[in-house]
């Protein structure tokens, strides 16, 4: 297909592929084929990558048929994860945070939930939830998802079993640890990281909100409605904007600082036995016969990413996509910079 003009493909989110069915079920029949092969037969608009090599970060890579620039700012969606994380280990590790500390610690009085945390707007409906429920969750317990709260809901927050006795991913999990961190540093999340985690890192085209300086660099969804969905206000599980070399950059802040990664890996908690997957302090950990690999996958309306990095060779990939489809292009990335099995591509939750 002919590419279309970058100002025109960047306000239009381009044209959508025609099969947007799921296809993680067998993620792992790409391994081997080439990046840009797969983004072209997957009609995928705009992707960029980049890599890690004994922790150093390598210029951005490019796929797909839009011709995206290698400053593309990208939706990170659940990528914002680990990045919050960042941040949270840096306050436990200052002695700012105890993460065996009950919520309640931080939250006396409770916590307002709004019920639709995704696309808040004035006069949202919330409740609150008492500080008898948050003396029940460590605060390690959110970054681990062990929380027992579900993913999102539009409703009351509860948690659904006791916390600690078994992984349940959790996006709500991390909108609390949001309210510890404020209540802990007293600013607002979105410039606290400006200040203490993208500008130190030097991640110059970061945020957790929308930047107007984005604007003519920013990839729209590809296969949303109406675009997609645009974070005004910051939502830690869901709202960063990002370049692929920006978030290079904190995989290696991970990878390179000892103490951080000590705190990570400590007392990981089984997400899925079947495939040897754990969940440590802000990362997924998968089990290889390389080591432990740090990974997380991202998915906002039109938008499909992920990460992965091991803390042994340091070297790992981070992968940005504006397709519905463009998870597919990871199974060959992770061959290419990590090679070797990685049961996570067989993952339901990369659906």
């Amino acid at each position: 297909p002919v590419p279309l003009p970058r100002r025109q493909w960047l306000l239009s989110g381009a044209a959508a592929s025609p099969l947007l069915a799921s296809c993680a079920a067998d993620l792992t029949r790409y391994q081997g084929q080439p990046v840009a092969e797969v983004a072209d037969r997957l009609g995928v608009c705009a992707a960029a990558y980049a890599t890690l090599q004994a922790g150093r970060v390598q210029p951005t890579a490019l796929a797909g048929h839009c011709k995206a620039p290698a400053d593309a700012v990208f939706q990170a969606a659940s990528l914002t994860k680990p990045v919050v994380a960042y941040g949270a280990l840096r306050l436990a590790l200052a002695g700012q945070l105890d993460l065996q500390a009950p919520v309640a610690h931080y939250l006396p009085q409770g916590y307002v939930h709004y019920q639709h945390a995704l696309r808040r707007a004035p006069g949202d409906a919330s409740d609150t939830v008492p500080a008898s429920t948050l003396a029940r969750i460590p605060v390690a317990a959110l970054l681990n998802h062990t929380s027992g709260l579900p993913n999102w809901t539009s409703g009351a927050l509860a948690p659904g079993f006791e916390p600690g006795q078994r992984w349940r991913y959790s996006g709500e999990g991390y909108v609390l640890l949001q309210a510890v961190m404020e209540a802990v540093t007293g600013t607002p999340i979105a410039p606290w990281m400006q200040a203490q985690v993208f500008e130190p890192l030097g991640m110059r085209d970061s945020s957790l909100v929308w930047n107007s300086a984005y604007e003519g660099r920013a990839v729209h969804a590809n296969g949303a409605a109406a675009g997609g969905l645009r974070w005004n206000v910051p939502v830690a599980a869901a709202s960063l904007y990002t370049t692929a070399g920006d978030f290079a950059r904190l995989l290696a802040a991970f990878v390179t600082d000892e103490r951080l990664l000590a705190l990570v890996l400590s007392a990981p908690v089984v997400a899925d036995k079947a495939l040897g997957l754990e969940w440590g302090h802000g990362w997924g950990i998968e089990r290889t016969a390389a080591g432990p690999m740090l990974w997380q996958w991202g998915n906002n309306p039109g938008f499909r990413n992920f990460a992965m990095v091991s803390p042994t060779s340091r070297d790992g990939f981070v992968l940005l996509t504006n397709s519905d489809r463009g998870m597919a292009l990871a199974v060959p990335l992770a061959q290419q910079v990590l090679p070797g099995e990685h049961p996570v591509f067989r993952s339901p939750l990369l659906g």
